[in-house]
């Protein structure tokens, strides 16, 4: 009888254990948004690691670019020490990130936007709201 009880009452703890250990677990949110078009989501949610990609990103990399004038020679020798700056190469890798999100958007075959992709698998879209999109997941996986 005293082993029945203690083998019972280890099953119920391991299984509370387990239970609280998913909850605790960070489930992988990707949101795909154009800043343009719909509200900034929260980047931060407990229990959520949340990767932003504004698809708006490249137009606004573009514009930071300068404006460069002149003649042709004197173009591109101003375009050349601008590309050999600190400030050029910041630039050029920022459109280089820019484009990152499209990457990751056409990987999971996203059809539109806004969507929220929920570890890798499961797409929820027309909202930012990642607490609705983790509702509906966690709903799914319960």
């Amino acid at each position: 009888m005293g082993i029945k009880n203690i083998t019972g009452a280890l099953l119920i703890v391991l299984s509370l254990v387990s239970i609280v250990s998913q909850a605790q677990e960070s489930v992988q949110v990707e949101v795909f948004y154009r800043s343009t078009m719909h509200s900034a989501p929260n980047s931060r949610l407990p229990g959520a690691q949340i990767t932003l990609w504004n698809l708006d990103e490249p137009k606004l990399v573009k514009r930071h670019k300068p404006n460069i004038t002149g003649t042709e020679k004197d173009v591109r020798a101003q375009v050349s020490n601008w590309l050999s700056s600190d400030q050029g190469k910041a630039h050029m890798a920022a459109a280089r990130d820019s484009y990152r999100g499209f990457g990751q958007a056409m990987q999971y075959r996203i059809k539109k936007v806004p969507a929220i992709v929920l570890e890798g698998r499961q797409v929820v879209y027309g909202t930012t709201n990642v607490r609705k999109a983790l509702m509906i997941y966690r709903g799914n996986h319960d």
